[in-house]
């Protein structure tokens, strides 16, 4: 334990510690440490933590200080967080393409059950489409998604500063909240080639009764659609005219759907040109984020957060998953302080 001298204005508002300004210290914790805790934090929880530092650093610290040091480092996060910038390590030369996406997946929020929460990703690609690096982000649940989606823009901004020249694509399902944000930042938008194939499986179900026929009809058209030119277009004129000769009509019904998803979106599902142009054709980078940012860390049996606790989580996250940035972020502590 640190002994500290704590100043506040008489009228009160924000405190004033000099030992945590020329001392570097984040709240009880050195920044080492302090750097220790929140990675751990950030990927267990907090009773594995202490049982973890107990058990392989020798140090004994309470559950509740890892918390409030946790805390303590989120805050710093979140004032940083536009201010400093992280350097990327690819080069304008070797990048050709930037694939931008975003998903959402649900965690349990105290007192509101399950809430949806924001996983986005920025990837850089090479010209033989071949991924170098990505970049994680993540904001807690909110209501019209406005901090998350500023975050993200702000990220998409940096990166067109650093790579002016790249190919800027969209990729992800159908939500059209995501359209909505992508349209404005890309000039190419792709539909994840597997949510496509999805209403394909689902429409095969209903119009083939034997499973080998609806097998044998499935690959067939998911390869039409991964290769052929206009493939899209072929298969929703096969399923339009399956929807009128059985008269359905339901906009619920499978084959609805179907015929539905393809029409609206089969601007956007020229996976034959895409694949040429060594373009991204699946949203499984985000997907992927949405386990590995989120679920991994908010979902584990009897967890229940708040929000500033996750966005503190997700921001250390994010910063662990993007290659770099966990140790420039600290690098910066260490020369700027906090």
């Amino acid at each position: 334990m640190i002994s500290r001298h704590v100043y506040q204005p008489n009228k009160g508002g924000q405190t004033y510690v000099p030992l945590e300004e020329r001392g570097r210290t984040i709240g009880k914790a050195t920044p080492r440490l302090a750097k220790m805790l929140s990675w751990k934090y950030a990927q267990l929880q907090g009773s594995r933590v202490e049982e973890d530092l107990a058990q392989n650093h020798g140090l004994k610290v309470s559950k509740k200080l890892i918390q409030s040091v946790n805390e303590r480092v989120g805050k710093i996060l979140i004032d940083k967080e536009k201010k400093w910038k992280y350097e990327n390590p690819c080069s304008d030369r070797e990048i050709k393409t930037i694939g931008i996406s975003r998903d959402g997946t649900t965690i349990p929020i105290k007192g509101e059950r399950y809430k949806e929460t924001m996983a986005g990703t920025i990837s850089l690609y090479d010209d033989q489409g071949q991924r170098k690096h990505t970049i994680y982000i993540g904001c807690s649940p909110e209501e019209g998604k406005e901090t998350f989606s500023g975050v993200l823009s702000q990220e998409i901004e940096r990166i067109k500063v650093s790579f002016p020249l790249a190919k800027y694509v969209g990729i992800a399902d159908g939500e059209k909240g995501n359209w909505t944000f992508l349209n404005a930042y890309t000039t190419v938008q792709i539909i994840d080639f597997y949510h496509a194939t999805s209403y394909l499986g689902e429409y095969a179900k209903v119009a083939y009764e034997n499973q080998k026929e609806r097998e044998e009809w499935l690959a067939e058209s998911c390869s039409k659609l991964k290769n052929k030119e206009k493939g899209a277009s072929e298969l929703l004129t096969e399923m339009e005219a399956y929807a009128q000769a059985h008269l359905i009509e339901q906009k619920d019904h499978p084959v609805r759907r179907a015929v539905t998803y393809f029409t609206n979106h089969r601007h956007k599902m020229n996976y034959d040109k895409y694949q040429q142009q060594h373009l991204p054709i699946g949203s499984g980078v985000v997907e992927a984020a949405c386990k590995t940012l989120v679920k991994q860390r908010f979902s584990k049996s009897g967890c229940r957060w708040t929000r500033p606790t996750v966005d503190y989580i997700l921001l250390a996250r994010g910063l662990i998953l993007t290659k770099g940035r966990w140790k420039q972020f600290w690098n910066k502590i260490d020369r700027y302080g906090f």
